[in-house]
């Protein structure tokens, strides 16, 4: 297994996430209050979706390294080990003097370390891979559910209600650290360092499993004329509904990027080459459709795709490159337009036998459905 640290941490995320699970279960067995008890039955339920989701990326990236995620893997490890550690001390605790103060503490002290900022931070870089699971959000709810109980009942004493307070600011914070590291935040995509994280372990994945992956490159047709005409605001405005466009035009397990200024890159993993060009068609009109704020957008798109070579210079900013020539090419043709390798370029075809492959002969780039610019 690759990069034991990495994984150590996210064997230790399991664990502290497992352990939420038990906690919330007992303090749910121990209390005679309804609310008190049917909300941390609640809790315990949500954290079941996290453990869902941190078993199918074990399972799903068991071989992945993560290399570019944490500079210092081996001290985000002890610091998770002590928090199992003390996790487990608060525990012991509240079993000797089980009050709801103590429980409430308990519980604060629990979603305080749950709010490590690496917890974050690796739900959005493994988020491919937890399938249908968006950790992020089902996390954001269960906070926020949490925060207003504890408010709630924390009037016991001032020290409760300011405990309250201080985790709901926290909580605030650690959000607006990782969107930074990893998200866009104009459009909420992955920006590009957060998406270079990403591809390069689905890459590895489709290498390992021989599936066709592809790779498009996106820009907006004549954004500085929208941005002279309109302004740069309604050009913000532009550009999220463009993201917003392709959101609703992709699978869950693609994963999308705005690149810089009015560029975008999408990744899809496992597709089949037919597929392809209907993607590509189907986002270039959803685009054009969407008219955000009411301003006629078009997009231009460069495809390629194929298959992950092993050791043939096939990394992901070499596909991003391929695409993005092609992307020029379909600015030459006129824009609103795909332009595509057609699977034809300097990839290889699934292997009939082990150990052998068949090289296709290169092809000129396909263009699909050039329509002039009104």
């Amino acid at each position: 297994m690759k990069n034991d640290s990495i994984w150590g941490i996210i064997r230790l995320c399991i664990s502290i996430n497992q352990k939420a699970i038990h906690i919330y279960t007992k303090l749910s067995q121990a209390e005679e209050k309804k609310v008190l008890k049917a909300f941390w039955a609640q809790m315990a339920e949500e954290e079941k979706i996290h453990a869902a989701f941190w078993s199918k990326v074990e399972l799903k990236a068991k071989d992945f390294s993560f290399p570019s995620v944490f500079d210092t893997p081996s001290d985000i490890q002890k610091e998770l080990s002590a928090i199992l550690d003390k996790i487990g001390v608060l525990s012991s605790r509240w079993e000797e003097k089980k009050t709801m103060e103590n429980a409430l503490i308990l519980a604060y002290r629990l979603e305080y370390y749950m709010l490590h900022p690496n917890f974050e931070l690796l739900f959005n870089a493994l988020k491919p891979f937890g399938g249908n699971i968006d950790p992020s959000d089902t996390h954001d709810r269960h906070i926020r559910k949490f925060i207003d109980m504890f408010i709630r009942y924390g009037h016991i004493t001032p020290e409760l209600e300011l405990l309250g307070e201080t985790l709901q600011s926290l909580w605030r914070r650690n959000k607006v650290l990782v969107d930074i590291a990893m998200t866009d935040v104009l459009t909420d995509l992955f920006n590009r360092r957060g998406f270079l994280i990403v591809a390069k372990e689905l890459f590895s994945l489709s290498e390992r499993r021989r599936e066709n992956i592809a790779v498009f490159m996106i820009d907006i047709d004549h954004f500085k004329k929208i941005n002279d005409r309109y302004g740069h605001q309604r050009g913000d405005t532009v550009l999220k509904g463009v993201a917003k466009s392709l959101k609703r035009s992709v699978r869950q397990s693609d994963v999308l990027c705005r690149y810089g200024g009015e560029e975008f890159v999408i990744l899809f993993p496992d597709i089949h080459t037919s597929a392809v060009p209907r993607m590509a068609e189907k986002i270039r009109k959803e685009v054009e459709k969407s008219r955000p704020d009411g301003i006629f957008v078009t997009i231009s798109i460069g495809v390629t795709q194929g298959l992950v070579e092993k050791n043939s210079g096939n990394c992901v900013l070499s596909w991003i490159s391929r695409a993005d020539k092609y992307l020029y090419k379909a600015k030459i043709n006129g824009r609103n337009c795909v332009v595509h390798d057609s699977c034809r370029g300097s990839f290889h075809v699934k292997p009939t036998k082990p150990g052998k492959s068949h090289p296709v002969k290169i092809a000129q780039p396909v263009c699909w459905n050039t329509s002039q610019i009104r």
